[in-house]
Order: C-alpha cells, then sequence, then structure tokens
C-alpha cells in the first residue's frame, strides 16, 4: 500500500511538473510523434493531409523549442532520426525520418536532402509556411499546446509602453457585448485601441457590418479588407465576442492562432441565465475556451462551471477567470420609453429548436402572435424580432421552406405587424415596447432590466443559475397562447401585480453589474503592468 501511495506522490510531482513547465511536454510529444511517423507507409506522405496526424503535426510543427536543455535532447533525438535516415537513404521511408527531424530543428540545421516529390503539395506548403512564420488551414489545438501558448503569455516582458487592444467584432450585435470595455479604454491615455471587423461564415455581410461601425466610429479607422494579419496591429491583448471560431474563416483571426502572439480576452456572448446555455458553450466550444487567457463571465456561477471543466491552467495561474459583471446591461437600466399611441407588444423567440440550448416557440406561436392583431386591433402595435439565425434554422431542419417563409413574412405585412430585419443597437428599437413576449434568450436580462413586464414562454430545461432564480419569479411565465392572452388582457388593463418585485430584483441586478466596463478595464491594465519589465 506504501508503495502505491509512493507512486502516486510521484506521478502528482511528475504532473505538477508539466504543468510548471509546459514546453516540456511538448518537446515529448514532438518526439513521440517523430517516431509515430517512422512507423507509417511512405504512401502515407501523398495523402498527408487526409491521415490523422496531420492537423497534430502541423500545431506541434509550429511550436520551437526554445529551452536549452530541451534543445540540447532534441539534437540528441535528431541524430537518432539522422542515423535511421542513412539506413534507408535509398527508399522513400527516409522521408519519414525528415518530417521527424523537422518537428526538432530548424530545415536550415539539417545538411540532407528533400524528396518532397514524395510528399502531398499541401503538406509542402504547408511546412513552408510554417517555418516562415505564416498560418495554416488548422484550427487543431488541444490541451496541452493550449497550455505551452498561455504560459508564455503569462511569462511574456514588455517595456514601459502603451498597452495595446484589438477588438474583434463581424456585427452590430456581437459589437454590443466588447465595445464598451473598448469606448472605457480609448478614453484613457495609456491604451491603443483597434476595432477590426473580420469576415464571418457568410461574408455577404462585412460591407453592412464594416458600414455600421465607420458610421458608429466616425473618427476612427476601422480594420477590414485591408488586415489580412492582425499581428500586424501587434495587440497585447485581443477582445472576442464570441467563442465560434468557425465563424471566424481568415487565418490568424482564430483563437489558436491568436494565442500566438497576444492574450485572447473573453466577455460572456450574452448574460447566461440558465444551466443549459453554459453547459452548451463549455461543452462545444472547448478548443476556444482552452486559449482564452482572460474570461468574463457574466455570473460567479458561470464562472464555477467553467473551472469544473477547464481546471488545470486557471489552478497555475496560466488563465484568469473572474467574474467582475457584464458590461452590455448598463444601457437598457430604467431605458426611457418612448410613446407609440399603442400598447406596444414585442415578440422574439428563440432560433434554435434544440432542448439543449433551451428551444423555440416559433412554430407553436407563429399564427397566434398574428392573431393578436386581429383580437386587439389598433389597440397595439407589433413587433415580431425574430434570433438573425431562426429562418435558416427553419429550413436547414425542413420546418419551413422558403416560400413559406416569404409568405409568413406577408402574413406579418398585413396585419401591420413590424418585423425588425436588423438588430442593431438594440436599446434603440425596444424603447417604444410596453410588454415583452420571449423565448428563452440572453436578451431576457437587458429586457428585465428596463422595468417592463416580461411574458414568459417557459421551456422547462432552462433551469435558471442561481443568481437569477428570482428574475426568472418575476415573469409572467406561459405554456399556452391562452396563458399569453391573459397576461396581455391584464396588463393592458393596468394590472400587472410583479410591478413592485420586478423594480427590487432590477435594482440587485443592476447593483451587480453597473460597474463591470470600469472593473474589466483596471483589471486588464493591472495584468499589463504586472508584465512590465524590472
Amino acid at each position: 500500500m506504501s508503495e502505491e501511495k509512493n507512486l502516486d506522490k510521484i506521478q502528482l510531482e511528475l504532473d505538477f511538473y508539466k504543468k510548471l513547465n509546459p514546453e516540456a511536454v511538448i518537446f515529448f510529444r514532438k518526439k513521440s510523434l517523430a517516431a509515430r511517423l517512422l512507423k507509417i507507409s511512405p504512401k502515407d506522405l501523398l495523402s498527408a493531409p487526409d491521415q490523422s496526424w496531420y492537423a497534430e503535426y502541423l500545431a506541434l510543427l509550429s511550436i520551437r523549442l526554445e529551452n536549452p536543455t530541451l534543445k540540447f535532447f532534441a539534437e540528441q533525438y535528431t541524430e537518432k532520426l539522422r542515423l535511421w535516415f542513412n539506413q534507408n537513404i535509398n527508399r522513400d521511408e527516409r522521408e519519414l525520418a525528415v518530417l521527424g527531424m523537422l518537428q526538432l530543428t530548424e530545415p536550415t540545421d539539417l545538411n540532407i536532402p528533400f524528396n518532397q516529390h514524395l510528399w502531398h503539395k499541401q503538406l509542402v506548403r504547408d511546412v513552408q509556411a510554417v517555418f516562415l512564420d505564416c498560418y495554416v488551414e488548422s484550427d487543431y489545438s488541444d490541451a496541452e499546446i493550449a497550455t505551452y501558448y498561455l504560459h508564455r503569455q503569462n511569462m511574456a516582458r514588455h517595456e514601459k509602453r502603451k498597452m495595446r487592444v484589438a477588438f474583434m467584432v463581424n456585427s452590430y450585435i456581437t459589437g454590443e457585448k466588447i465595445l464598451p470595455v473598448c469606448e472605457a479604454m480609448k478614453a484613457r491615455g495609456d491604451i491603443e485601441t483597434f476595432i477590426v471587423v473580420y469576415p464571418s461564415d457568410n461574408s455577404k455581410y462585412l460591407q453592412r457590418a464594416w458600414d455600421y461601425f465607420q458610421k458608429k466610429y466616425p473618427d476612427e479607422k476601422i480594420y477590414s479588407y485591408s488586415l489580412p494579419d492582425l499581428r500586424r496591429l501587434k495587440p497585447d491583448y485581443v477582445f472576442l465576442p464570441n467563442p465560434y471560431d468557425i465563424r471566424r474563416t481568415m487565418p490568424g483571426f482564430r483563437t489558436n492562432d491568436i494565442v500566438k502572439f497576444a492574450k485572447v480576452c473573453a466577455i460572456s456572448y450574452g448574460t447566461t441565465l440558465a444551466y443549459a446555455f453554459s453547459d452548451r458553450l463549455f461543452d462545444d466550444f472547448g478548443n476556444f475556451w482552452r486559449n482564452v487567457y482572460f474570461y468574463f463571465p457574466s455570473a460567479e456561477t458561470v464562472k464555477a462551471e467553467f473551472l469544473k471543466r477547464f481546471p488545470q491552467d486557471a489552478s497555475m495561474n496560466y488563465q484568469h477567470v473572474e467574474f467582475l459583471g457584464f458590461p452590455a446591461l448598463k444601457p437598457y437600466y430604467k431605458l426611457e420609453k418612448e410613446s407609440s399611441g399603442a400598447t406596444c407588444i414585442m415578440w422574439s423567440p428563440r432560433w434554435s429548436f434544440d432542448g439543449k440550448i433551451a428551444g423555440s416557440h416559433f412554430m407553436e406561436y407563429k399564427d397566434d402572435f398574428i392573431a393578436l392583431s386581429k383580437k386587439f386591433g389598433d389597440k397595439v402595435k407589433l413587433i415580431f424580432r425574430p434570433h438573425p439565425d431562426l429562418f435558416n434554422e427553419l429550413m436547414k431542419k425542413k420546418f419551413m421552406s422558403r416560400e413559406k417563409i416569404t409568405a409568413y413574412d406577408e402574413t406579418l405585412k398585413a396585419n401591420k405587424i413590424h418585423r425588425q430585419t436588423t438588430l442593431a443597437g438594440m436599446f434603440d428599437s425596444i424603447r417604444p415596447v410596453d410588454i415583452f413576449i420571449t423565448d428563452y434568450s440572453s436578451i431576457m436580462c437587458p429586457l428585465f432590466l428596463t422595468g417592463r413586464p416580461i411574458i414568459y414562454c417557459e421551456y422547462s430545461a432552462a433551469i435558471p443559475l442561481p443568481e437569477y432564480e428570482e428574475m426568472f419569479a418575476a415573469l409572467y411565465v406561459a405554456h399556452s397562447r391562452k396563458d399569453v392572452e391573459k397576461y396581455l388582457e391584464e396588463l393592458m388593463n393596468g394590472n400587472d401585480p410583479l410591478f413592485e418585485r420586478r423594480q427590487e430584483i432590477l435594482e440587485k441586478i443592476y447593483d451587480v453589474h453597473k460597474d463591470a466596463t470600469k472593473k474589466i478595464v483596471e483589471r486588464v491594465v493591472e495584468d499589463f503592468n504586472q508584465s512590465l519589465m524590472r
């Protein structure tokens, strides 16, 4: 038993050393991969991009060993590979040793011939790109590689100078989450800020997004088409608006690329209100979260959930996860109401019908919402605010065809129901709204902070986080069309029994989040100052 305990202790010490010196882990990964390559068929090199080892090979190849001791060990192992190469000098197998040696040394240090006609052309281009310090078309990352880069970022030091921070956006929706921090940093004299509009998976909206931000900030240079490589801005920190790396299609704009030259910062994409949403964010986008240096979640519970899934780097202080509030909430606090001449009602259904992320009631209520126009007539002004992905999802899931969606849109117009086709400046678009009808969504908290009543089309899987249980208890919960109509009639008649409770709870929420922007800016500045050369 004592021997088992002793072995466990040794293993713990080894695990701690691996965390303390992530470059050692990378060295053994490189060495192991080189040995593995010697066992494959040379024919695999002609189809290398399709091989299981390829993406890992490129990711490890991008890491150059810097530790003198590890470089010495790499030289020793390279000599073994060179011997294997010489033993197979007249056989195609020798190229497998070449790939292994490239993992451990620079090509200029290898006085050996390369038979690149045995390589797939993409392999040649990718290897050249890595050693020319260019990006390759790979989004491979894993925990150990992420730890290596986070460790480097944590240990990096700089001379006394201005801090440089880039804010990446691809629409007015994403910008709303991080631009309060950008504006606060820009107002300081010790920080240079850059707004970068990047192309998403659907680049046809890039020009529209660029025009929006140029109009919003007329005195700023908004970077977009003219910035092929984010590194040219030499940012110390890069704020990303969401975890969807799949939508950042350009090499150098993805998280596993950015972490190589800057500290990645993430603010919650929306106010995370329920476990279903935090589970989805962390379970589905692990590659993103592994590379984040600063994460500012929207609740303490979200922070705790993050640390459950990604404990290693935070425990070593390579990642910094701190709840300081959610900056996007402040503009909605008791938002000034605009008169609309009638009771203005907004319906905002979710886009996804997946119960894992709380589902959508669109298919259930789409005709009922139109029926409200006929029921209440001129007493109401109706606004339909679908999630921008809703109609694409409807077609993808074959719930509605393009023709039926067009017909529905025409029915909305015929009943004088305004459909919001742009979500720019949400707090401006909701000013006239008296009553909100909504599915579970991160926008529920901003809407709640206005102080106006919310009819919540409940989804049972959306179990609230402890921080927002009181908020959910102050919503009018509907399970059917009759419930929606009942609450609407009561509210339109001035009967709002949850009013005082709602005001009390929104004050609590606001007090928690009101200084979020200031706290986040101060925390990042503190980190920058701690990295100053002494």
